[in-house]
């Protein structure tokens, strides 16, 4: 095995080995969005390591790719909905996240303009997996915007009752480099406002958000950042992920993709309740506050 696809903590030789495992979900956003994407998501779900995916339900990827995701067992991984407020119907709908978040804020108090958009999504997503998400997030945490968020939890209690899926939270978790002011960023764009909603909801809301970064670490930085994030997790955390077995066209992110995935591979589950004392676990089974 290459330094660059190392296991993470290679070498460390303490684990918590008599404590109560941590449960943590690691959750890859963007299925859906490529092939490339599609097969690192399913791979990674066969090995344990992936144990929920958020899917990208307006993009062409989905239609073809779908039924792959349907045929993995929903007690090994939880297949969610990632909100796009980027693209509606292969058209861009707001390209800018700065833009979506004064279009948010600028609409009046309850405005339906949201309704047809999330629930043409729900529709998508119901319609080729022939069940409802087991949760809800948002491609750049727009699932979180005002206005959104209001809407989508209208929509998810009239839709499937108590039967509710999970909301994925952002409240920041441990900073790994120079992150720190974009994990508060994320939350300010609306996650104390998500999680009251939640309360009053009835819908579940994870734990703290793992795996900021800026998308500018190289494979073996990646992994220190993972190790980092394992050995500092609590129970119930999220630790999203974007891996890609290989590169997709217009893709700023595309390289980081590919270094997440050789990250990614190169763990055990079993290795990491050893070594790191966390177990990874579909977040249906996780403690959500």
């Amino acid at each position: 095995m290459s330094d660059d696809t190392r296991a993470p903590g290679a070498g460390n030789s303490t684990a918590a080995e008599t404590a109560p495992l941590r449960r943590l979900c690691i959750c890859a956003d963007d299925y859906g969005l490529s092939p490339g994407i599609d097969r690192a998501i399913l791979q990674l779900i066969e090995q344990g390591v992936v144990t929920a995916t958020s899917a990208m339900v307006l993009r062409q990827a989905w239609t073809a790719d779908a039924a792959l995701l349907r045929d993995q067992p929903p007690t090994q991984v939880d297949a969610g909905l990632h909100i796009d407020l980027t693209c509606v119907d292969g058209s861009a709908l707001e390209a800018s996240l700065a833009g979506l978040a004064l279009r948010a804020m600028l609409l009046p108090r309850g405005s339906a303009y949201w309704r047809p958009i999330l629930r043409e999504q729900l529709d998508r997503f119901e319609d080729a997996m022939g069940r409802a998400p087991s949760h809800v997030d948002g491609h750049r945490h727009v699932h979180q915007l005002p206005g959104v968020r209001e809407t989508l939890a209208e929509l998810l209690q009239a839709r499937y009752g108590r039967d509710l899926p999970w909301l994925r939270g952002t409240r920041p978790g441990p900073a790994v480099g120079a992150v720190a002011l974009k994990q508060r960023v994320i939350h300010a764009m609306g996650g104390w406002g998500n999680r009251r909603l939640a309360r009053r909801a009835g819908l579940a809301l994870s734990g703290r958000l793992l795996g900021v970064y800026g998308f500018d670490r190289d494979a073996q930085a990646y992994a220190a950042s993972l190790d980092a994030w394992l050995r500092q997790c609590r129970d119930g955390d999220v630790l999203m992920c974007h891996p890609a077995v290989d590169g997709t066209p217009d893709d700023g992110i595309a390289a980081a993709r590919q270094h997440e995935y050789a990250a990614l591979c190169a763990l055990d589950p079993a290795q990491v309740a050893r070594r790191w004392g966390v177990r990874l676990a579909a977040p249906h089974r996780l403690a959500c506050g």
